[in-house]
């Protein structure tokens, strides 16, 4: 039977993040000796050895990065359940931890956060950007956010990560200057920028201009959004984004929808959450700022 003491955990995981005895015996307001003395327990249950030691700090040993791993998950899980029963359910003075692709915080997030906080200025909000929805994923399964914003095609496989749609977003290609194509067979001659062909947002775009018996190929390839932006102020191309992601760059004449004859797919945003996860804090704003 294990005689582990679950504060031991605690200070192995501030060790293994401080990287150092003393740093951890500060954020933990522990004599060194402490420290040591609870390190020292917890190797001697587990029987290994969780850190190397020298005179520039401490290093996790293999054994220590597998314990890492499940110790960080356990004391993340512990922590989403405090926060569903203590005052972070209080809006005036709790938490909101979101996950997002970082131009979907951009377009998307930001104006809803900013109305949030002048309606409750002491309630504390972290945003966590990823590059890729799978990484959102990773941090929503860790308990590392509340709930992410996705508009990638995700393969979820965890049977407690619920999907709701909460918009429809419409995609156009944009130029650095003023450009109609009228025969989409123009397209194929053209220097187009796109996302990566996984993605289920060129896959839709390959199908529908598929119907019209056109066919791209690439010359850039960029995963985010923003570089895509870039590249077309650069002259680099057309590239193919959400309407919004370009908002202010239109209104300001900075780059330009490039007109069709046709209409091109949509792209979904989407909320990801862990089933019965969620806090009345967080309830409260994807009701009345997130769906709105």
């Amino acid at each position: 039977m294990s005689e582990i003491n679950p504060y031991w955990d605690k200070v192995f995981y501030n060790v293994a993040k401080a990287k150092s005895f003393t740093k951890a015996s500060e954020e933990l307001e522990l004599k060194k000796s402490t420290v040591r003395r609870h390190i020292n327990l917890l190797e001697d249950e587990l029987k290994t050895t969780l850190f190397y030691r020298d005179n520039k700090g401490v290093s996790l040993t293999p054994d220590g990065k597998a314990y890492f791993e499940y110790v960080e998950k356990a004391l993340n899980y512990l922590k989403a359940g405090e926060k569903l029963i203590k005052s972070n359910n209080d809006i005036e003075t709790g938490e909101i931890v979101i996950g997002a692709l970082s131009h979907i915080s951009h377009f998307f997030l930001m104006e809803r956060i900013k109305r949030l906080k002048l309606k409750y200025p002491n309630l504390k909000i972290t945003l966590i950007t990823g590059a890729t929805g799978n990484d959102l994923m990773n941090l929503l399964e860790n308990h590392k956010i509340d709930f992410a914003i996705d508009s990638t095609s995700l393969n979820i496989k965890n049977k407690d990560i619920q999907k709701e749609e909460l918009k429809n977003i419409e995609n156009i290609f944009i130029s650095k200057i003023p450009l109609e194509v009228k025969d989409l067979k123009e397209l194929e001659k053209m220097d187009v920028i796109l996302g990566l062909d996984n993605t289920i947002t060129s896959q839709d775009l390959f199908d529908t201009l598929k119907e019209n018996n056109v066919t791209i190929k690439p010359s850039l390839k960029i995963d985010i959004t923003e570089l895509k932006i870039d590249a077309t102020k650069m002259g680099l191309g057309i590239a193919y984004v959400m309407r919004e992601a370009v908002k202010e760059e239109l209104e300001r004449k900075e780059l330009y929808e490039v007109k069709l004859p046709i209409k091109l797919p949509y792209t979904s945003i989407n909320l990801l959450y862990l089933k019965g996860q969620l806090t009345q804090i967080d309830n409260k704003f994807i009701k009345e700022y997130l769906k709105k």
